[in-house]
């Protein structure tokens, strides 16, 4: 079997895979609806305040010294973000 056709078939495995994955998603329940909703404010709010953090750092000691802090802030943001949307749809499959 040669390459082509290995990753033809991969391609057609994952996207059977997610066929099936997204028509047999549940519902949320309401709590859980709620808990997200919740949990993406918390998200905003920690955004909203590691965005405020960098842009008084830049005031104070200039964009340069605080690019790693930025960095940071964004990793964490995106981490934050990736475990709400992880536990979202760990929610509407159980």
């Amino acid at each position: 079997m040669n390459k082509t056709m290995k990753n033809t078939m991969v391609i057609a495995a994952l996207t059977f895979a997610f066929s099936v994955a997204n028509t047999a998603q549940a519902e949320e329940s309401l709590g859980e609806k709620a808990k997200h909703t919740g949990n993406k404010a918390v998200d905003a709010t920690k955004e909203a305040g590691r965005d405020l953090s960098d842009k008084v750092c830049e005031t104070i000691n200039g964009k340069v010294e605080c690019v790693a802090k930025k960095v940071k802030h964004k990793a964490e943001t995106l981490k934050d973000k990736a475990s709400t949307k992880v536990e979202q749809v760990k929610d509407k499959v159980d």
